[in-house]
């Protein structure tokens, strides 16, 4: 059980940093930026393609459209019809890149943070004493 030690080691210094970017204050405001931005933009896509549109039934066919376009999937089963839905639909995948791109900067700089140092020599100093151990020098 003793050699998974640095395994546990590298889980607890991932979950920490996850723990760390979930309360980054930059998170939570791309998080509500962007969940605001698909509920907007379903709301007006739904006012503006709700009258011509025939996929575009209820609110939640606007708002699987506007989750599927901020988050680039495009699922391909409910198409703009107007020209100003489309217009929504290119400033919402541009939108949505963006704000894909800060959650992935933040998630990399939360994962090469200047804590790593720190857990690396953690991670070192015990290695060192399990090598010990297994030598037999305490």
């Amino acid at each position: 059980m003793r050699g998974y030690a640095h395994i546990h080691i590298g889980w607890k210094f991932f979950w920490k940093q996850v723990y760390k970017l979930f309360h980054n204050p930059v998170f939570i405001v791309l998080t509500i930026i962007g969940n605001g931005l698909m509920v907007v933009g379903a709301g007006v896509f739904y006012a503006l393609e709700a009258p011509s549109n025939a996929n575009v039934r209820s609110f939640l066919d606007a708002l699987w459209w506007a989750v599927t376009t901020v988050t680039t999937v495009g699922y391909g089963d409910i198409i703009p019809q107007t020209a100003a839905g489309k217009i929504l639909g290119i400033l919402l995948m541009i939108a949505g890149t963006a704000i894909f791109a800060g959650f992935t900067g933040l998630f990399a700089s939360a994962l090469i943070a200047p804590e790593v140092d720190d857990e690396v020599r953690s991670l070192r100093n015990h290695l060192d004493r399990v090598k010990l151990k297994k030598n037999g020098t305490t």
